[in-house]
């Protein structure tokens, strides 16, 4: 049996909430190891330190996207094993991947002997596990952080709220990609490794093992409507799709990665993807 280390972040606003939902679920975790235990962050980025310097073979992020692309970058290339318990706002990653939304179900269902290795994908030396985005998509993340948004509801509807600001006031600067020998100019883009947008709506048909570019090339608030309406149509997105294992991206200063706002140190980057990089425990289908 392994060693688990539960890493939770204890700033969250649910974390009063949630905090004997975790012992509880301790409880349920000792049946499936030597020994269980919890670490709490103390600022952005420990989760990663605490998952990189741990000596327990299983890390579990429980906490929302944010938490568990710190986490996630603290197992990369290494031999721990990695689940997430959901705790956050949206769960995408965990509906990417099959994990109950319910933390008491998803701890239930951690099977140590079905391991799946996932990709990431990098940029700027950071990581991200479902998608990368800029124009609109950072633009509606970044008025989110800024508001300093705790709450699950009211973050939801925050969401919504700061949308509107961004998509009738907002000004977009034109940025380049650099894919397959041809370059591509747009004002709005999904970069991604996932199939789901916002952890529901299908963005199209995925190419595993590459980046997959969803790009608005024209300015203004019709192209941009037009491409990312049908996405809560479930019609997907409509716009330039483009697909290569190493990007080029010049003009962004900033992004989200799986939800969070992120500066980027270079207007000039790569976007590439690394597979077979995390060692995921796949939740088995029974209880």
């Amino acid at each position: 049996m392994a060693d688990i280390l539960i890493i939770a972040n204890p700033a969250s606003g649910k974390y009063k909430i949630i905090k004997p939902l975790l012992h509880k679920i301790m409880d349920i975790l000792k049946e499936k190891a030597d020994k269980v235990e919890l670490a709490l962050t103390e600022y952005r980025g420990h989760g990663e330190y605490i998952a990189k310097h741990s000596l327990s073979q299983v890390i579990i992020a429980a906490g929302g996207d944010g938490l568990v692309n710190e986490v996630a970058k603290g197992v990369v290339d290494t031999d721990k094993l990695f689940y997430v318990l959901p705790f956050g706002t949206k769960n995408v990653f965990c509906k990417e991947y099959g994990i109950s939304v319910n933390p008491i179900i998803a701890a239930k269902k951690i099977d140590l002997n079905n391991i799946k290795k996932i990709p990431v994908g990098y940029i700027d030396n950071k990581i991200f596990l479902l998608m990368a985005g800029f124009g609109f998509d950072a633009h509606v993340v970044k008025k989110v952080e800024y508001k300093g948004v705790r709450f699950k509801l009211l973050k939801t509807l925050v969401h919504i709220l700061q949308g509107i600001p961004a998509f009738f006031s907002d000004k977009y600067s034109r940025m380049y990609v650099y894919v397959n020998g041809k370059r591509y100019g747009f004002y709005h883009g999904v970069f991604a490794i996932s199939a789901s947008y916002a952890g529901t709506y299908k963005l199209g048909q995925i190419q595993e093992g590459k980046i997959n570019c969803f790009l608005v090339e024209k300015n203004g608030r019709l192209s941009l409507f037009k491409a990312f309406a049908p996405l809560f149509f479930w019609f997907g997105f409509n716009g330039t799709h483009i697909c290569a294992e190493n990007i080029k991206l010049n003009g962004a200063s900033f992004c989200q990665l799986d939800g969070e706002y992120t500066e980027l140190q270079n207007n000039s980057t790569y976007i590439m993807i690394k597979e077979n990089a995390i060692n995921f425990i796949v939740p088995s289908k029974k209880l």
